[in-house]
């Protein structure tokens, strides 16, 4: 019998729909060996525009065009009726309807679902289990790879989601999210979690903004998916955290599948403070969810941890000294302003080894510089360096002069290793703007930005020269600096106007920087390759474009020359290729250097 606090209304649809999906399925399985106007292979090889490769195709709208003056015209809004009236035949909606022009296509993908699900409300749910049950619409399950649902509070519909939609409706759904469930005083029937257990092909589930009524119940839904693999959880609340005296052996906390190599633990808001959240029943239990992720310690390769969890940087190393495998490491946050209460010590410290592993990835996102300069003590040794290939640090304020140098010392440390690194900070005019890169001498990709810059020709000038002339690597291949300027308080007319100082001479030091050995590898620019350098937040100073973008221009003019920079200035960019078709719009120049680069034009350029 399902849950009690489902409506009566509710109980009958349900039972309803369970009976018809169970008739429906034999009825399906008796239909297999007759044709159907709609293969999975027809689809795949004809019509797979409904498919999730297929949704970044570019294809302008237009009118239809009518082979004769004489033929019957349809009006755009008819079409789009017609589209409409489809909502429940995405085959056909795929397969015939866009293929008549661009005007039918348009209207087609407006009705068309990608390839992830939305459900809201129980209505939208009853209509999906209506285009899904359709024999008609087999090869359309197929494309369905992500699932979001949002609980109604008012006509809750999440309990009973699996027995609308079987698992075998959705045979290639990788991707769930739930949100705004409500389970801490009544929970699913069984029958949920043994509907639950069919989605086998799901492997990322993320919960965000639930309450459970114990960590048994959170843990009967992540254990009901046998093939979870990754593991997403914010803002989860728990009506009856484990007193103290009851806290079950970390056994019981593992899921049933092992199979865990991703979690991420976080609360809802980003910079408030968790330890105030620990009045009343439904306190965020993070002492319980911390012994649950460390009970999967032996399978999880990626972590990532909101600092909030912890009090210091000591607690924070005990549950990490039980991730023997772990390689990706990210934290989010500050560390606690507050001791968090406790229902327990964090699980005791493996005897194995009782600091963090070597790491591939080390990330810290919206970090202060005071837990950023703690957290970087985790690298501060060559074993957790020796094979870190990536490092993202974005912090939330401007760094200190002792966060510059353990970072820099962070950097000498991964040495050869180190094949990524991102920056992103608030500057000071007074501080080094990037730590020390001569060490790395394998970087690849390099990412720079620079938030609350007080942008002038000289900021920019000074901070380009510190960044550029610091690079060592021959095997860079994908570099950006981003300047952002701070908002500004008063209208642009109260601006003072730029003032140009720099001579001839400083130019011509800055173009010696360019054309240095290390820069002679750079690629031609792409979306992944080249050179972005970005003047953010000055569109609505006109002065302020003109001024930096002729000042910026001339810096990389040897660049621009060989094709390996654009230049972005708010809304406006300057590249090779901006030269090439001056008279064209930015949209207008980019379709026409793609079509150059398809028919392989661009070495002619």
């Amino acid at each position: 019998m399902i849950d009690s606090s489902c409506s009566s209304s509710l109980k009958t649809t349900m039972n309803d729909s369970v009976q018809t999906t169970e008739h429906t399925e034999d009825r399906v399985a008796s239909l297999e060996d007759k044709s159907d106007k709609l293969t999975v292979e027809e689809l795949g090889n004809e019509g797979a525009d409904s498919g999730s490769k297929h949704w970044d195709m570019d294809i302008d709208f237009r009118s239809p065009v009518y082979l004769s003056d004489t033929s019957p015209r349809f009006p755009q809004e008819l079409i789009e009726l017609i589209c409409e009236c489809l909502w429940d035949e995405p085959v056909q909606l795929a397969v015939s309807c866009k293929r008549v022009c661009p005007a039918w296509y348009h209207a087609a993908r407006r009705v068309l679902s990608a390839p992830w699900i939305s459900w809201q409300t129980q209505e939208a749910l009853q209509d999906h289990a209506h285009t899904l049950i359709s024999h008609r619409n087999a090869p359309y399950r197929t494309q369905l790879t992500h699932l979001s649902i949002y609980d109604d509070a008012r006509k809750p519909f999440a309990h009973v989601w699996p027995m609308f939609v079987p698992g075998w409706m959705l045979p290639e759904l990788s991707v769930v999210g739930l949100s705004g469930l409500d389970w801490s005083t009544k929970t699913p029937h069984d029958s949920f979690f043994i509907h639950l257990s069919a989605y086998t092909s799901v492997s990322q589930l993320s919960i965000s903004g639930c309450r459970f009524r114990s960590l048994t119940n959170l843990r009967r839904v992540i254990n009901a998916l046998p093939n979870l693999t990754s593991l997403n959880l914010s803002n989860v609340t728990l009506q009856h955290p484990l007193r103290r005296d009851s806290v079950p052996k970390h056994i019981t906390l593992r899921t049933r599948s092992h199979k865990l190599v991703d979690i991420s633990l976080s609360g809802l808001a980003k910079h408030s403070d968790l330890s105030s959240d620990y009045a009343g029943a439904t306190a965020l239990d993070y002492p319980d969810l911390l012994h649950m992720i460390a009970a999967n310690s032996s399978t999880v390769t990626k972590l990532t941890l909101d600092l909030r969890f912890f009090a210091s940087l000591p607690s924070l190393r005990r549950l990490l000294a039980h991730f023997c495998s772990l390689s990706t490491f990210t934290a989010t946050s500050q560390f606690a302003l507050s001791p968090i209460p406790t229902v327990q010590k964090t699980p005791p410290a493996c005897t194995e080894n009782a600091s963090i592993h070597s790491l591939s990835s080390f990330t810290l996102m919206d970090v202060p510089d005071r837990s950023a300069s703690q957290l970087l003590q985790l690298l501060a040794t060559p074993l957790p360096c020796h094979k870190l290939e990536i490092l993202d640090i974005n912090l939330v304020d401007r760094p200190s002069s002792a966060l510059l140098a353990c970072a820099s010392h962070v950097l000498q440390l991964s040495g050869r290793t180190l094949r990524k690194l991102s920056w992103c900070i608030s500057v000071a005019p007074d501080l080094e703007v990037v730590p020390t890169l001569a060490g790395n001498t394998s970087l690849r990709e390099l990412a720079v930005d620079l938030r609350d810059v007080p942008l002038s020709p000289q900021t920019i000038h000074s901070a380009l020269t510190a960044v550029l002339s610091d690079i060592t690597s021959m095997d860079l291949q994908y570099l950006r600096i981003r300047f952002t300027a701070p908002y500004l308080e008063l209208p642009p007319s109260h601006v003072t106007p730029f003032t140009i100082r720099d001579t001839a001479e400083s130019i011509s030091t800055f173009h010696t920087i360019l054309s240095r050995e290390t820069f002679k590898g750079l690629p031609l620019f792409t979306l992944s390759t080249g050179v972005s350098i970005e003047v953010k937040n000055i569109q609505d100073n006109p002065t302020a474009v003109a001024t930096i973008k002729a000042y910026v221009v001339t810096l990389f003019t040897p660049w621009l020359d060989r094709g390996i920079v654009l230049l972005w200035f708010g809304s406006e960019y300057v590249s090779k290729d901006s030269f090439l078709f001056p008279q064209l719009s930015s949209l207008e120049t980019h379709r026409a250097v793609v079509e150059a680069r398809r028919s392989k034009k661009t070495t002619n350029l």
